[in-house]
């Protein structure tokens, strides 16, 4: 397997848990329900923008202590 092989399912990789990223960012009340149906669910392309929208509008839990929140 070749180097750029290897990059792109890393990247594959990275982005197919983007929407876990995001709400473990945001520190959202549902994280790990978010990344068991992203695990299970998200190589379906509606369930990943399902979640990546449910990761978004999801409730953000008041404790969020990241240098750029407000």
């Amino acid at each position: 397997m070749s180097t750029i092989e290897i990059l792109i399912y890393v990247l594959a990789a990275i982005a197919y848990f983007v929407p876990f990223y995001i709400a473990r960012y945001r520190r959202v009340d549902g994280q790990q329900l978010v990344f068991w149906f992203n695990l299970i669910f998200g190589w379906t392309l509606v369930a990943w923008f399902i979640l990546l929208i449910v990761s978004l509008s999801l409730k953000a839990n008041g404790q969020n202590t990241h240098s750029l929140s407000t």
